[in-house]
């Protein structure tokens, strides 16, 4: 399976690069992969002109599965209506055939209106374990904007998941292979207790921290091995470098105690009791 992971667009900043994004599409393009996964903030003020202008470029996007997410810039001036009307849902699960079975991708809206940080929230776990726990055909991926953990190289942590704590405890208990996020733009990953954080730069903008360039990631894996792999837009071999590499399958001997139900319950909303 190939990936093309992407984020942070930003169009509508004086800091978007037109030709980083177009450079990025025709490499994804050349690159046929299963799924393209744009993980958040498309815009920069959350307008409905920046939205089709991010709309003009991703629709010319030749992967039949591109999956769309909400960042917190998307957030701003009720976004999400634009977001709605021109992408679709702003969460939902689908199926995607690879030469080993099939992937379980489930995309999550982690955002809150005119915030920076983010929450999956209660309300979503037991539909992240629905989806997730008995899957056994594929790898099972979820896309977030908002990062779970801290990524190095970014500052003061500030806006990183309010539920952060739980959400991994989830992914860790339902053996959650990768999770897609931008928001920090830097590229970055995290191999914790065999949950894969992956993490993706900003795309096609100048609102770059410290020595990272704007890039998206690669992603390739198949039964035995996953390798990630940083390419800057337009830049061809020479803008690759090695992002992270590990086996399909974590090795290791971990236990942990005492039981999930301890830390995370599943309860419904009051008004749905």
């Amino acid at each position: 399976m190939k990936i093309v992971q992407m984020s942070d667009i930003h169009v509508g900043s004086g800091l978007f690069r037109p030709e980083l994004l177009s450079a990025t599409i025709e490499e994804t393009n050349s690159l046929e992969p299963d799924l393209v996964a744009v993980v958040g903030d498309l815009t920069t003020e959350g307008y409905r002109w920046e939205f089709e202008e991010a709309k003009g470029y991703l629709d010319r996007i030749e992967c039949e599965n591109v999956i769309v997410t909400m960042g917190n810039h998307d957030a701003k001036s009720v976004g999400y209506r634009h977001f709605e009307e021109l992408f679709g849902m702003r969460e939902g699960a689908t199926t995607i055939p690879i030469p080993e079975g099939e992937a379980k991708v489930v995309a999550l809206d982690s955002t809150k209106p005119d915030l920076d940080e983010g929450e999956i929230g209660r309300e979503h776990y037991a539909w992240l374990d629905s989806e997730f726990r008995d899957w056994d055909r594929g790898p099972k991926i979820l896309l977030v904007h908002h990062h779970i953990l801290a990524v190095p190289g970014t500052g003061r942590d500030v806006n990183n998941l309010r539920d952060a704590g739980d959400v991994m405890a989830i992914l860790r208990e339902l053996r959650v292979d990768m999770v897609l996020s931008g928001h920090r733009h830097v590229p970055y990953v995290w191999s914790i207790s065999g949950v894969r954080i992956i993490h993706s730069g900003t795309v096609s903008s100048m609102r770059v921290r410290g020595t990272m360039p704007p890039s998206y990631n690669v992603i390739d894996l198949d039964e035995d091995s996953v390798k990630i792999t940083l390419h800057q837009p337009g830049k061809g071999k020479g803008g690759e470098e090695p992002l992270a590499s590990f086996s399909r399958k974590p090795v290791t001997t971990s236990e942990f105690y005492p039981d999930f139900s301890r830390f995370v319950l599943y309860d419904r909303l009051p008004f749905l009791r």
